[in-house]
């Protein structure tokens, strides 16, 4: 078995356990606290809340993933996914089908052999049908101890009729004062604007609470263990060096810790030297990617992207930075917002930084 894994939730010993922050939450779930929890990408603030409420005796988490919702349809389909998944006992999801019945439920096993409710989809465009099914969720959330976790939740503001369907949700909510809800968001701007918009429904309606790059002392040790676990060895400085370059974005460090293992060979000992043949694999896997965000870019884009991955973390409107380049400040503003709106940079710690870490890597290898 490998012993990194990145791209998906991580559990069991593939976690690396952040202590503050589990309790935390589960802290807060307990005392029926809603959060918006907030980091940026692959920060693991899906597999930090599935684990530590996950360890919780006598909480039910209630999961719905709303990662590129489009529709109305989608929104009221995955509440009653995450229903259904978290009330796997028949008398429940009998419930489940009544309090919902305006949408005409019907109960499934699908081909992975999970149990899921399907909604009908001519009702589920009908106006109450967000109301609906969070009367639905409120009903069947309220008996025993619950945290409902609406997962990639800035994603709502991709529905059509985005703030009528959270005016919907925040008129369930706000009556659930034993109910936990955690709502957590990559794309920060996006979050912000419905937790801090005074315009917004949800306005002020959800404690912040930033999940952020793990301890290095405890992410070392765990570094160290996976690799032990895959029979190989690895220095502390060799590890710093890993951080670093990934910015200790834990789904970046863990992929290129795999690469890392991938590339070598039992007994071996991972050093520098090693680098490059693990950068080469992730290239080799992400290529396509790679050439179609250059296919898009604009010459301004291209020109401020080669020099960021030469120059580091930067703050790119900086006057030498743009008399670096031979371009006006208007024009690298343009460009700089253009890219962030992109998600292929972002902004920590007031600078500029690469989304994906290996993208930069590979500009700097492929630099004219």
């Amino acid at each position: 078995m490998r012993p990194f894994q990145y791209g998906c939730v991580v559990s069991g010993e593939h976690f690396c356990p952040r202590a503050e922050l589990e309790k935390s939450l589960q802290e807060y779930a307990l005392s029926g606290q809603n959060l918006v929890i907030q980091g940026p990408r692959r920060m693991g603030k899906t597999s930090l809340v599935r684990h530590a409420l996950g360890r919780m005796r006598g909480m039910r988490m209630v999961y719905i993933d709303l990662y590129f919702i489009k529709t109305t349809v989608d929104f009221c389909s995955r509440v009653m996914k995450g229903v259904a998944q978290a009330y796997e006992e028949l008398s429940f999801l009998r419930k489940a089908l009544q309090f919902a019945s305006r949408l005409r439920p019907t109960l499934s096993i699908d081909p992975s052999g999970t149990t899921t409710i399907s909604v009908d989809s001519r009702a589920a465009l009908e106006p109450d049908s967000v109301s609906s099914v969070m009367e639905a969720l409120a009903k069947l959330v309220s008996e025993g101890r619950t945290c409902v976790v609406f997962d990639e939740f800035q994603d709502i503001l991709k529905l059509e009729n985005a703030s009528r369907v959270l005016a919907e949700m925040r008129s369930t909510i706000q009556f659930q004062e034993q109910v936990a809800y955690f709502f957590t968001g990559s794309v920060r701007n996006e979050m912000t604007h419905i937790f801090e918009d005074l315009n917004s429904p949800f306005y002020k309606s959800a404690l912040p609470f930033l999940v952020d790059e793990i301890d290095p002392k405890e992410f070392t040790k765990f570094i160290k263990k996976r690799f032990e676990v895959g029979e190989r060895t690895i220095s502390t400085k060799t590890i710093e060096q890993i951080l670093a370059f990934a910015d200790g974005v834990p789904g970046d460090v863990q992929e290129f810790c795999e690469a890392l293992w991938t590339t070598t060979e039992v007994a071996e000992e991972i050093t520098p030297t090693c680098f490059r043949a693990a950068l080469e694999l992730i290239f080799s896997r992400e290529i396509r990617g790679y050439e179609a965000t250059m296919e898009h870019l604009t010459p301004a884009q291209t020109k401020v992207l080669r020099a960021l991955s030469e120059n580091g973390q930067v703050l790119l409107t900086s006057t030498s930075f743009t008399d670096r380049l031979g371009l006006a400040p208007s024009t690298v503003k343009r460009v700089v917002n253009r890219l962030f709106a992109d998600h292929v940079i972002f902004l920590r710690k007031g600078e500029y930084c690469f989304s994906n870490p290996f993208f930069k890597a590979w500009l700097q290898f492929n630099n004219p």
